[in-house]
């Protein structure tokens, strides 16, 4: 076995010892929990004990910063919460040997997002894969793609765009955007964190703006926007995106057109 081969042998066989090695460690089995408002829920997380590892849980909420919940040493009965959570009494942990479950009592809006437990031990930070904490409500939403108006011209600036109505709760909610191509291919463009948004609470309505610099032969296709929530995905309408005729150039065809009929008149 050659140098390489046997480096590229170690590194694969560490990368599989370090995942089984996580997966023993931390375990979140439920990937998403759905609850009403007022609700109370649990969310699990079964960790290998060990008296010299650190507890810890965070919360994920789309396009935001990771936020510290609450942390706890595994021989204690202790537990720190921290930001807002320090100031609410909705919030406890349910602690054994090999289990740290977090539990949310009368839910709310904001707790809404994804809840990660950890452990640090040393100076390594394991996660969890993470549970979903969703709200059973009455789904209204509406996609809307209205079509590209102003004519497309090779090199112009293009903004597509996705009106989404009845967006109550719209820091929890995803949109990304699908370009179907003129082979018939689907590719993932952006997420809505890296596109223009604007949203008016008051109507319940956001719009999300895709731009396409110097839009060349490579962007012609149709573009999709998709709105997900808790594991559900609302597709709108597309929006085609389709290079016009230039006007010089329907010019210079019409010109060269009307040369050639005079040129067939005269040798008649």
């Amino acid at each position: 076995m050659s140098i390489l081969a046997y480096c590229n042998y170690i590194s694969q066989l560490s990368f599989y010892f370090l995942g089984v090695f996580t997966a023993n460690i931390i375990t979140q089995s439920q990937l998403s929990v759905t609850a009403q408002l007022g609700d109370s829920v649990t969310l699990q997380g079964f960790i290998s004990h060990s008296p010299h590892n650190n507890y810890i849980w965070f919360k994920q909420t789309f396009g935001k910063a990771p936020q510290y919940v609450l942390s706890s040493k595994a021989d204690s009965n202790d537990s720190i919460f921290y930001n807002e959570f320090q100031k609410s009494n909705r919030f406890q942990i349910q602690k054994t040997k090999n289990s740290f479950n977090l539990s949310i009592s009368r839910l709310e809006p904001s707790d809404m997002g994804t809840y990660y437990c950890g452990v640090v031990r040393r100076s390594d930070v394991l996660f969890g894969n993470g549970t979903e904490l969703c709200l059973s409500v009455k789904v209204s939403f509406k996609v809307f793609q209205p079509p590209v108006l102003t004519p497309v011209q090779y090199g112009d600036s293009v903004t597509v765009k996705c009106i989404i109505t009845g967006v109550r709760y719209r820091d929890h909610h995803h949109v990304y955007w699908f370009w179907k191509t003129k082979e018939g291919t689907h590719q993932s463009l952006k997420t809505s964190s890296e596109n223009i948004i604007q949203c008016n609470n008051s109507s319940e309505e956001c719009v999300y703006s895709l731009q396409k610099q110097n839009f060349s032969s490579w962007d012609v296709g149709t573009y999709y926007c998709a709105l997900t929530m808790c594991g559900q995905i609302f597709l709108g309408n597309g929006a085609e995106l389709n290079p016009s005729v230039r006007r010089d150039s329907l010019c210079l065809a019409l010109m060269f057109f009307a040369i050639l009929v005079h040129f067939k008149s005269h040798i008649r």
